[in-house]
């Protein structure tokens, strides 16, 4: 590493580092060299091998690489699985309330069938449905899972 670079790669490194809550001295920091034979090595530069996730590996063109476990990985995935659920979970929520549910799990569960439906047939995911839309289609298909606002409105105004 060439020490401008080096200097910046460590900066960018101990910046990540804080973000995840690593100390200095827990940064294990390896340098990937090319050896004669076509070869490539990696060099301890700094920690250990025994210090936690991720560890940073800079390579020949002084960019920065982080390496972790494959049990790690597979925590993270999982994780952002979970969020992603919660996360369209809470939009579907919103979309049905918008609409005025008579009952909410009536409605979620019509809103359900219709999403595993759509992405059966459509081959769809859960992220490239508009929830709006899709909650309008369903009070059109199915007004009596929702208050008619028109209809109350009108017995206000008699």
């Amino acid at each position: 590493m060439k020490s401008n670079k080096h200097a910046i790669c460590l900066k960018r490194i101990d910046e990540f580092s804080q973000n995840l809550g690593l100390k200095k001295e827990e940064q294990t920091i390896l340098e990937l060299k090319e050896t004669d034979n076509n070869e490539k090595i990696l060099i301890l530069k700094n920690g250990s091998f025994e210090n936690p996730e991720p560890w940073f590996m800079v390579d020949e063109n002084d960019e920065i690489h982080t390496l972790i476990s494959l049990k790690s990985l597979k925590n993270i995935l999982e994780s952002l699985k979970q969020t992603q659920k919660e996360n369209f979970e809470l939009k579907l929520e919103k979309a049905i309330y918008q609409q005025i549910p008579i009952d909410f799990n009536d409605a979620w569960t019509v809103a359900m069938d219709e999403i595993k439906k759509r992405a059966k047939n459509g081959g769809l995911t859960e992220i490239n449905i508009d929830l709006e839309k899709l909650i309008a289609d369903i009070k059109k298909d199915h007004p009596n899972l929702f208050v008619d606002m028109e209809a109350m409105m009108e017995r206000v105004r008699k």
